[in-house]
């Protein structure tokens, strides 16, 4: 299982000229990499759509396709077209690795949304400057060390780089000793520029970050593949679910079901977030025109973060209790129960006594991150199953 961890970095150098230098080279980097993704996509709609060009000869059409009129020689093929026009354009500007790892993800991209754009359900992606730089694993991993002063450091083509952990509320610093100790295996990854506040001076500044791949070992824990564990993802709670042993258990009227959460540990602070933003909202009615907008409406912005951060914090805290009791009945499976019943009768009860509530409940993030803390101990989940057991609630589905 490969996860993605965000680490800030910076530039350590003590001399401000040549640190000045590897930033100018950084930010040249990221310029040409946004061009050159905006390039291969281009280049890739077109090999897929020149068919339909009206105004190029029918005989032509006719005869076309893109390996016919490639030139002939080694690497010369359909899919090596945009790494050898990358190539041409940033060879001796920008590391190879570089626009090889480019190459590969924008066109695995490309391919990916394919059928979505030919049914007329998105449109080709455009890249902006938030584009990460990316490359491989080979010029990342070999330059990775732990200084004296216990800081992280590499360097990555020539430029040295400081990992800075601050709190370190994620336990990023257990994830790099294990990298360095081999324990989990570095994958290809990529720096991004991000603009961020500093709280100082109020000013919008450029920060660097490191978007951190990391391939996680499955843990082997002996599960029983006859156990099985029943989730439904309620209103009033979100996750409810029971083990189920074999048929005949799982058709005893006498199951026991284990809550997590409930309706007022969720929605409490979250409904508090959202008035604080009405609040915020009010008051900036009574502020004078003019410039100055962003800084006006800074605290909204804050409590909209912040209202995202908790939501996901407690769709993280669920989902683990959910995998948690799973291996403590040493459940090899977790079928998530048809939602569709269960969402219209909330609609019907709770519309008008708590229209917060439907709103506000995040059921696809919360599979989401169930389906990716049971890839990790091997747990296999089941979606969309009808009940077959109704003595929980048996007017429920009637």
């Amino acid at each position: 299982m490969i996860i993605t961890r965000k680490i800030e970095i910076y530039v350590c150098e003590p001399d401000k000229k040549l640190k000045n230098d590897y930033m100018q080279t950084l930010w040249k980097w990221r310029d040409l990499v946004r061009k050159a993704a905006n390039i291969i996509v281009s280049h890739k709609f077109v090999q897929q759509s020149i068919r339909d060009f009206v105004y190029i000869k029918d005989d032509i059409k006719e005869k076309f396709y893109v390996s016919n009129i490639i030139r002939e020689g080694k690497g010369m093929s359909e899919q090596n077209t945009t790494y050898r026009l990358l190539s041409d354009m940033m060879k001796g500007v920008v590391p190879s690795d570089i626009y090889s790892s480019l190459n590969q993800n924008i066109c695995k991209s490309f391919k990916e949304s394919l059928p979505d754009v030919l049914r007329g359900e998105a449109s080709i992606r455009n890249y902006k400057n938030s584009i990460p730089i990316p490359f491989s694993s080979k010029s990342f991993a070999s330059a990775f060390r732990k200084g004296p002063d216990g800081k992280f450091y590499f360097n990555l083509f020539g430029i040295p780089f400081c990992c800075y952990l601050g709190r370190d509320r994620s336990n990023n610093e257990a994830i790099l000793n294990r990298c360095l100790a081999e324990t989990y295996k570095i994958c290809s990854s990529s720096i991004a520029f991000e603009k961020r506040t500093n709280h100082d001076t109020g000013k919008r500044v450029q920060r660097l970050f490191l978007n951190l791949c990391v391939d996680l070992p499955k843990e082997e824990i002996p599960l029983n593949k006859k156990k099985y564990i029943y989730a439904y993802l309620d209103v009033h709670h979100p996750i409810k679910c029971s083990y189920i042993v074999n048929a005949k258990q799982e058709e005893d009227s006498g199951i026991k079901w284990c809550m997590i959460g409930n309706e007022t540990e969720f929605l409490y602070r979250r409904i508090q977030i959202q008035e604080a933003v009405k609040r915020c909202q009010e008051n900036n009615k009574y502020a004078t025109g003019g410039h100055g907008r962003r800084k006006k409406t800074k605290r909204i912005r804050f409590f909209h973060k912040l209202e995202e951060n908790y939501v996901t914090t407690r769709m993280h805290t669920y989902s683990k209790m959910l995998i948690d009791y799973a291996i403590k009945h040493n459940a090899a499976t977790i079928i998530l129960m048809n939602q569709k019943p269960r969402e219209e009768k909330a609609k019907l009860e709770n519309n008008k006594e708590n229209p917060f509530l439907l709103r506000n409940w995040s059921y696809f993030g919360l599979k989401e991150k169930i389906h990716y803390k049971a890839q990790k101990y091997g747990i296999k989940i089941i979606e969309d199953v009808p009940p077959q057991n109704k003595s929980e609630d048996e007017n429920e589905y009637e």
